[in-house]
């Protein structure tokens, strides 16, 4: 590696436990082959398993698998520091697929910890997996970090689960409530999954929206994994056209990539759906939605805008994303930086309280608090959930190649604020 990543805090924990980290002493509910790890002969190597539970396959699989590469990488360079240091411990990781499902991030969790014996576990993605993981976390003492689940239903305090980077939907809803005013629309048409993400976002939108002084919104749901979306689209577009005829009419989709693009496919042909501005969810500010010369040309046609994590560089930036193309030969994806900086807290927290998850999940607020990662600061709130929410308003450019940056979201203000390119045309 050319380039070396460091962070503020880890060679300051590193140095504070070379000496402490041996004589920590252990829980006595502790398994015995959690002991045994903890204490290697003389000259023997202590491995530690990071757990990793991801939607590799479903609807999210391409996220899972660039957000594993990203932990993959970071266990790695922390791999590296540890044998430059000289301490006899290295990380290595133990994964599961959850198949975007809860009952998949159930079984996987139960899967990793029960096979490796991993104490700590990086993911899953989706609020509606995290969720599913949660009760086997909570009660088995496993310290979950989840490096991108926002959706309100998992703001829980004292639990096990931690989501370290991306922050609660409350702030995303308020931005669009912002844009919403601003753009001057009265009503709004929602499409949302019908599970824990996209109810609690649209909810949330809704009565911000009305609490501004907007108008009617018409919320419509779908079963998350469809099949086919026709009947919903159908349905959206009734709304669109009756709504349209008392004021300005949005509408705002609170879906996956996947489950757009399958929206996107009859919208191109509908003669309502592209009589109004779109919104979307911050994940699909993705290259992925503007692959299609038609659906883009759409999108661009559409305004269709979204909020998203602000496009903000630090020192550790650039040296993340060239050392992610070095190893797996292209740059990382929306959002893969997320999982790379949820790992090292993980791996931090593990070299500060030891491999046991009762007494990580004691000490991640200290270490999250105080980590700078490839982003954003990190700073968790009462329910272990990042406070700092710095986002930017994109929109699909003129031509539907790209997003362009239209706003900004602040959240320590809860201001919206939007440039003349993002004005009605």
């Amino acid at each position: 590696m050319k380039r070396k990543l460091w962070f503020s805090i880890g060679l300051v924990l590193l140095m504070l436990l070379a000496g402490a980290y041996q004589a920590a002493p252990l829980p006595v509910e502790q398994t015995q082959a959690a002991v045994l790890q903890t204490t290697p002969e003389a000259g023997e190597v202590e491995e530690i398993t990071l757990g990793v539970v991801l939607p590799f396959t479903g609807s999210l699989g391409e996220y899972g698998v660039a957000f594993g590469e990203g932990v993959e990488l970071a266990v790695e360079q922390m791999n590296a520091q540890l044998e430059a240091a000289g301490r006899p411990m290295r990380f290595v990781i133990a994964s599961a697929d959850t198949e975007g499902t809860p009952d998949g991030a159930a079984k996987a969790i139960q899967t990793v910890v029960q096979t490796s014996g991993a104490q700590v576990v990086v993911g899953p993605l989706a609020t509606t997996e995290v969720l599913g993981a949660k009760q086997f976390a909570d009660s088995n003492k496993i310290t979950i970090i989840a490096p991108a689940s926002s959706g309100l239903a998992g703001a829980i305090p004292d639990d096990y689960i931690f989501r370290v980077m991306q922050p609660p939907d409350t702030f995303q809803s308020q931005a669009f409530e912002g844009v919403a005013i601003a753009r001057g629309y009265q009503n709004i048409v929602i499409l949302h999954m019908d599970d824990p993400f996209g109810n609690g976002l649209a909810e949330s939108f809704t009565e911000r929206f009305q609490a501004a002084g907007g108008g009617e919104v018409v919320a419509v749901k779908y079963a998350p994994e469809p099949t086919d979306l026709s009947s919903e689209v159908t349905k959206v577009s009734s709304e669109i056209a009756t709504l349209s005829s008392g004021g300005t009419t949005a509408f705002l989709c609170i879906c996956f990539l996947g489950d757009a693009q399958k929206v996107l496919q009859q919208a191109v042909v509908d003669p309502v759906l592209g009589t109004v501005d779109w919104l979307g969810a911050e994940n699909l500010r993705s290259p992925e939605i503007l692959a299609d010369p038609d659906q883009a040309a759409f999108l661009a046609s559409v305004k269709f805008t979204s909020v998203s994590s602000a496009n903000i560089a630090n020192p550790n930036t650039q040296p993340f994303i060239d050392a992610y193309a070095e190893k797996f030969g292209a740059e990382p994806g929306p959002f893969t930086n997320y999982a790379y900086d949820a790992a090292n807290i993980a791996m931090l927290s593990i070299i500060f309280a030891g491999n046991n998850g009762e007494a990580v999940q004691k000490v991640v607020p200290f270490v999250a608090n105080h980590y700078i990662g490839t982003q954003v600061q990190t700073y968790l709130d009462e329910n272990g959930d990042q406070a700092i929410a710095v986002l930017t308003v994109y929109q699909v450019n003129e031509d539907g190649t790209d997003f362009m940056e239209v706003g900004t979201y602040d959240g320590s203000t809860g201001e919206t604020t939007l440039n003349d390119q993002a004005s009605i045309q």
